[in-house]
């Protein structure tokens, strides 16, 4: 999931030096005498069309997005979205040109990677990899029912799953701690009095059965 990485700041700069040349931008601000667009939200905008690149100013002239087609189809592939800012905080990538964003990347002021989410039903992401060492993630976080708020996350080291958090009354709090070593279940917290703290702990054996249970105070 985090297998292009390394290349995405080096497209954010593409894009960025690119719709400078192309666009002829002047100091980090538009052109002068950009056309008022009304877009599909019915905000205006304005904007310089320089082909496969796009680039949209708010009322003030500052920068909104940039859209970029790869492939001519008349879609963008890449929408680097700026907020006004001079850095892309999150870039959304069509890998497969079928006209629907399939991953998004978002990053800091510092146009450092913060996280990669993408979508196991093609509406928006549900998954969320958070970069480790290496190219390996260090979280992995899900939204099974798309309501914003994460029910599932997995923590790794080196590639394995070593913790798993749980919401599992889906309120928006983790509820359940669970500890994991070599691909089996050997302890688990639980917080059985909805304070989002865990009042209990589970120990397992290597066959999961439990050991015996704990009073967190």
């Amino acid at each position: 999931m985090l297998q292009a990485r390394r290349a995405l700041p080096l497209l954010l700069a593409a894009l960025n030096v690119a719709c400078a040349r192309q666009c002829g931008g002047l100091g980090g601000g538009p052109p002068l005498d950009l056309p008022e667009v009304t877009g599909p939200d019915g905000v205006k905008r304005h904007l310089l069309d320089k082909g496969a690149y796009k680039a949209w100013y708010d009322h003030w002239g500052r920068l909104e997005k940039i859209e970029y087609d790869k492939n001519g189809d008349g879609n963008p592939d890449h929408l680097a979205h700026y907020g006004g800012g001079r850095t892309a905080k999150l870039l959304e990538v069509d890998e497969n040109y079928d006209g629907t964003m399939d991953r998004w990347e978002y990053y800091d002021p510092a146009s450092v990677l913060e996280k990669v989410g993408r979508s196991r039903t093609g509406r928006s992401p549900d998954v969320w990899s958070y970069p480790g060492p290496g190219d390996t993630p260090r979280r992995i976080e899900y939204d099974d029912d798309h309501d914003g708020r994460i029910e599932r996350a997995e923590v790794l080291e080196q590639g394995t799953v070593v913790g798993v958090e749980l919401d599992t009354d889906r309120d928006g709090r983790i509820d359940r701690w669970q500890r994991w070593v070599k691909g089996k279940l050997r302890g688990e917290e639980l917080d059985t009095d909805g304070d989002a703290k865990a009042d209990r702990r589970l120990a397992f054996d290597e066959k999961g059965v439990i050991l015996g249970v704990q009073k967190i105070e």
